[in-house]
């Protein structure tokens, strides 16, 4: 199947846009949480990114469509092009959440797990960049699918950190159910990197 890659690197290009898109949306979230601005700036800024989010998912999604042969398996790039829109949607939905709830001071831990979303999101944009030279001896991109699964596990701590702390800390029932919708929501922002990682592998070990 890489045979033809020549002829569709149109796909790597979205993928290049959209991993663009991923990472400045998650230095944004990062940065958010550490509550250096306005709010609601930070809300429109990250619906902004969003939206370029889904016109690139549009665009790439009507290619595969359009293309009778396609650099990777046609299931792989629809399963690679919604990971990467649903790991900016979910940040989007958790700002937003943060925003509407009005919930007061950022948690250590959801800081924390910003700044491994960040992480996440360099990680996912290094492994995707790799998959134009899979056949190259310099390829890395088995080494960065390991370094989202390490750094998801990290985030996945931080999350059941996160949920046993607001449960300590004495919050009433409603502020909880705030915070753990919030939390969750960025749980699921990791959760989409590691699909990328899932769906990179499965293409390397069918094309070794």
């Amino acid at each position: 199947m890489f045979n033809f890659l020549p002829r569709n690197t149109k796909f790597f290009d979205y993928f290049d846009r959209d991993t663009d898109i991923l990472v400045r949306a998650a230095e944004v979230f990062a940065e958010f949480l550490e509550r250096s601005g306005d709010p609601k700036e930070y809300s429109r800024r990250m619906k902004e990114l969003e939206h370029e989010a889904d016109k690139v998912t549009h665009e790439a999604m009507e290619l595969l469509h359009r293309s009778f042969i396609t650099p990777l398996e046609r299931g792989d790039l629809r399963r690679l092009t919604l990971a990467l829109d649903e790991f900016v949607d979910y940040l989007d939905d958790a700002t937003r959440r943060i925003c509407l709830y009005e919930v007061g001071p950022i948690l250590p831990e959801a800081c924390a797990m910003g700044k491994i979303a960040v992480d996440l999101a360099k990680a996912v944009k290094a492994a995707v960049q790799d998959l134009r030279n899979l056949r190259s001896k310099n390829n890395r991109v088995r080494e960065h699918c390991i370094e989202i699964q390490r750094l998801e596990n990290v985030g996945d701590h931080l999350h059941h950190i996160a949920l046993a702390s607001i449960f300590k800390m004495g919050m009433d029932p409603v502020a909880v159910m705030k915070w753990k919708e919030i939390i969750d929501l960025i749980e699921l922002a990791m959760d989409a990197a590691e699909e990328v990682a899932h769906v990179i592998e499965g293409t390397v070990l069918e094309n070794a």
